[in-house]
């Protein structure tokens, strides 16, 4: 006769129910002992979150914003008003500096004070477009020729045909021989035999048309550079 105080086999069901009463238990319990914790890392999530969320909308809105000055901008300059233009884009750079169109503006800017002869913001602007932004090798070259003519509108023509060479080598485009040509007469003006004779040589290599290069070698003779012969 079998015992009555003898345990009943429990079944794998009731084992499986019986194991995970046992852990919700646990799982509240650590929960109330431990709540604290648990609201600071729900609460750190949430910063994150709203954190995140308010980064990605300031940073639409300043796009949009610089995107609407520049905008505002190009009609300026399309109706040849410079001073117009020349505010907004100042306040692309200067409070939307990191906007996608901040570079463009950045050098549209210094272009648009070499137009009134404000050369030393000119060169602030051109300089401040090569350090910060630079992404694009046409406006790089056209900045390092910026630079070129303003100093050679200081006399300073040894620097100018650095920049204006330099810019040359950065556009492999139609420039180039443009560039190319600006650093003769810089070289020309500033008695620099060797550097025009370097730049002429160099024209020579990349100026399929030869009305251009003859144009230079004209230059050259008349400046006592080259010979009629040479």
């Amino acid at each position: 006769m079998a015992q009555t105080g003898t345990r009943q086999r429990l079944t794998k069901r009731q084992l499986k129910e019986d194991a995970f009463t046992t852990a919700i238990f646990r799982a509240r319990e650590w929960t109330e002992d431990n709540l604290r914790l648990v609201l600071m890392v729900a609460g750190g999530i949430l910063v994150v979150v709203l954190a995140v969320w308010g980064i990605t909308n300031y940073m639409s809105g300043q796009e949009d914003a610089a995107a609407s000055l520049y905008g505002e901008a190009g009609v300026e300059l399309r109706s040849d008003n410079l001073s117009g233009a020349i505010l907004n884009l100042q306040t692309v750079v200067d409070e939307h500096g990191g906007s996608e169109v901040a570079g463009v503006a950045c050098f549209q800017l210094a272009d648009a004070y070499f137009e009134q002869r404000r050369f030393d913001d000119a060169r602030v602007y051109f300089q401040k477009y090569l350090d910060d932004y630079g992404d694009d090798e046409l406006l790089v070259a056209s900045a390092l020729s910026g630079l070129g003519a303003i100093d050679e509108h200081a006399q300073d023509y040894a620097s100018c045909f650095e920049r204006q060479m330099e810019a040359a080598e950065t556009d492999a485009g139609f420039m180039a021989a443009e560039y190319l040509r600006q650093a003769v007469r810089c070289a020309v003006a500033g008695n620099d035999t060797a550097a025009a004779l370097r730049a002429y040589q160099r024209i020579q290599e990349i100026d399929t048309d030869p009305r251009n290069v003859n144009i230079v070698r004209q230059r050259l003779i008349e400046h006592g550079v080259i010979g009629p012969n040479d």
